[in-house]
Order: C-alpha cells, then sequence, then structure tokens
C-alpha cells in the first residue's frame, strides 16, 4: 500500500520540478531579449511622393505596426498610429511629421515626431550593422526645423511621441515614390 501511495508523489514531484525549470527557461530567454534590446525593423517600405499622381503608394506609415497608410485611407481612427509623412515637391524629397504636415495636421489625435535629416553622422553600413538598440538609445535627435532634402542611400534619424529614437535608410528614390529601410527601438 506505502509502494502505491510513494509511486504517485514521486511523479507529481518530477512533473512539478520539470514545469518550474520550463517557466525558468522563459523567463531567461524573457530577461535575455531586453537585455539585448530588441528593435522593429522594416525593409523595403515604399511610400509615394506627394505630388505623384498615382494612388499605388501610401504616404504615412506607423513605425509600431509597420502599416502603411494611403493618403484617402489617414483618418481619426487611425491617425495616431502614422509617425512619418512622405513628403515631395519640385525642390525636395524629404519626411515630415504628421502634425505638421497640412493634410494631417487638423486631424484630431495627431502626433508629433521629431525628424533630423541634416548633420546625421550614420553611414549606410552603421544603419545596416544595428541589430539591437545599442547605438539608438545613444543617439540624440535634433529637429529639423524646415525641410531638408534627403538623399538616396542617405541615412536620417526620428524620435516618436512615445520617445522611440529611430533611423531610417533610403533605398530608392523616383518621381513616384520612395524606399526606405527603418529600425526603431521597441
Amino acid at each position: 500500500m506505502k509502494k502505491l501511495l510513494v509511486l504517485p508523489v514521486i511523479l507529481l514531484f518530477i512533473g512539478f520540478v520539470s514545469c518550474s525549470d520550463d517557466d525558468n527557461k522563459e523567463n531567461e530567454a524573457a530577461a535575455m531579449m531586453e537585455e539585448l534590446g530588441e528593435i522593429l525593423s522594416y525593409e523595403n517600405v515604399e511610400l509615394k511622393m506627394i505630388d505623384s499622381d498615382t494612388d499605388d503608394y501610401g504616404i504615412g506609415f506607423s513605425v509600431t505596426t509597420g502599416e502603411i497608410y494611403k493618403q484617402s485611407e489617414v483618418n481619426e481612427e487611425n491617425i495616431a498610429q502614422i509617425d512619418l509623412v512622405s513628403f515631395a515637391n519640385q525642390a525636395f524629397i524629404s519626411f515630415n511629421s504628421p502634425d505638421r504636415d497640412n493634410n494631417f495636421k487638423e486631424i484630431e489625435g495627431v502626433k508629433s515626431t521629431l525628424i533630423q535629416i541634416a548633420n546625421v553622422e550614420m553611414t549606410a553600413e552603421e544603419f545596416d550593422s544595428i541589430e539591437d538598440d545599442t547605438l539608438l538609445k545613444d543617439l540624440s535627435v535634433t529637429h529639423d526645423n524646415e525641410t531638408q532634402r534627403i538623399d538616396y542611400r542617405g541615412v536620417f534619424l526620428f524620435k516618436t511621441a512615445e520617445d522611440k529614437i529611430g533611423a531610417i535608410k533610403v533605398n530608392l528614390l523616383n518621381a513616384e515614390r520612395i524606399s526606405i529601410d527603418v529600425k526603431v527601438m521597441k
């Protein structure tokens, strides 16, 4: 009779100990991810130039969700998700903070993003090597007070309303669209 009671107790103890080890391993993995400083990374995000006639590309981008929004899709329900707005005219190709963009600044809930295009010392190679937030969290973003021209393969910085610092590398520029890679603190 004692043998029958001892066996279930041993099995219960082994099961309890093995579950505890799994939980500890998951907690250790989560702590390791936090230490590494996760980033969100997006490649080949295509946005349209505001003065192009095409509706094939969006104009706004959320660095949190990775979603692209066409101009006709932006409204009070989703404006708070948009961090960057593409901008172009005959002289400049650039980005706007949503609250500074003429098409969106009057929509309730619009947010502000600091954008630094001038005097960014990060190279495209340094951008490509970013694997965690180590480099990003040490950056200070100085908002350009006026629109600055961006260049092909150039890198510029931004800081979201939620204080997440990120970098953008330009991959392609033409009359209809811009293609960018984005890396931002999670």
